[in-house]
């Protein structure tokens, strides 16, 4: 398995709309990128342990998928797509990264 993790960092006056990130935007990437077998995926939103620190990041999702090539395929054909829509709710650019799961509990 594959897992896409899509991290929006901690950013000085940065705005980040979670209404329109869950209702709207995470529903196109799975329209678009479940076409490709993207199978599911999840979202956290950071917090912090500390009143006196605020959170690394604000938010990421992290999208899973059989494997590379299904990855390649739905970044080919509907990343451009997905990556327009990110203005629509944070002045953040993602950061992006991609991991094989080996291990779960």
């Amino acid at each position: 398995m594959i897992r896409v993790s899509v991290i929006y960092p901690q950013k000085e006056s940065a705005e980040f709309d979670f209404d329109y990130y869950l209702s709207t935007h995470l529903p196109l990437v799975e329209k678009l990128f479940g076409e490709y077998g993207m199978s599911h995926w999840q979202v956290d939103k950071g917090v912090s342990l500390s009143s006196k620190q605020i959170a690394t990041f604000i938010g990421a999702a992290y999208l899973y998928f059989d494997d590379m090539d299904a990855v390649k395929q739905a970044f080919k054909n509907q990343g451009g797509e997905v990556m327009a829509d990110v203005k629509n709710f944070t002045t953040i650019t993602p950061e992006v990264s991609f991991a094989q799961v080996v291990s779960e509990s």
